[in-house]
């Protein structure tokens, strides 16, 4: 069997404030290893003196063996940015191969950063590794909402590690966590559920009474909404999303 190659797409966004009332500075980069690999391309939607809108686009098939996606996203102070995707992604079968996909967010102080993640499908076969790592300073905002599915229709479950880290400017852990899926383990940790849908907002005043989705985590303004669901599209965490997105007041909302 032939050597299989990794090939890895980093995809570099930082939005900074511009100068005397000027649009932001929003600056982008797509690094290939080789030319075969495939990664996310940002697109700008929209452009102002407040901040940018993006969308994350393939640039091709998402996500095979071999696979390094690398997402790197730094929001200055004073600026918004919100990340949208045009669709979900699918890991396919591996054939004994594995993919990562990983993330690195740095918020600072006055900054807010959106992400409507669409469903990201682990199809049985599938063997991925998940990172999310999070910096947020004091007084930077973010709003992130994430679906993982197990397996596409009427299919067992692929296997992924997911793992994500939220820490302060100080480097003091906010949330800390690890998911390791697979069809072995999905009816065990999950019952029937095969889909995992979560949103998380920092630094922001969240109003309504609390619920069996929401966790409020150990330091201000820190929730999470956690739903076990059948299907993405009845995610019980679609009301923590509006929440979040209404108390960060952002202009034309993220769907």
């Amino acid at each position: 069997m032939p050597t299989l190659v990794e090939r890895t797409a980093r995809t570099r966004i930082r939005v900074t404030a511009g100068t005397d009332g000027s649009r932001a500075r929003a600056r982008t980069a797509v690094t290939l290893s080789d030319p075969t690999a495939s990664g996310l391309r940002p697109m700008l939607v929209d452009h102002d003196a407040a901040g940018a809108r993006m969308s994350l686009v393939p640039d091709g098939a998402l996500l095979l063996a071999g696979d390094r996606v690398e997402i790197d996203i730094e929001v200055g102070a004073g600026v918004r940015l919100d990340l949208v995707e045009p669709g979900g992604t699918v890991a396919f079968p591996m054939h004994g191969a594995s993919a990562s996909w990983d993330v690195r967010v740095d918020v600072a102080a006055g900054g807010t950063l959106t992400w409507a993640g669409e469903p990201f499908v682990v199809s049985a076969g599938a063997r991925v590794r998940r990172t999310t790592r999070v910096r947020c300073a004091a007084g930077g905002r973010v709003a992130l909402r994430e679906s993982l599915v197990l397996g596409r229709y009427a299919e067992a479950a692929g296997s992924v590690h997911q793992s994500t880290v939220v820490v302060d400017d100080a480097g003091r852990p906010v949330l800390v966590e690890d998911l390791d899926l697979d069809q072995d383990s999905v009816p065990a940790l999950l019952g029937g559920a095969r889909v995992v849908s979560t949103v998380l907002a920092l630094g922001v005043d969240v109003d309504g009474p609390a619920c069996p989705e929401r966790f409020d985590l150990d330091a201000p303004g820190a929730v999470q909404w956690r739903s076990l669901d059948l299907e993405a599209h009845r995610s019980r965490t679609a009301a923590g999303w509006q929440v979040a997105l209404a108390a960060l007041a952002v202009r034309g909302e993220p769907q």
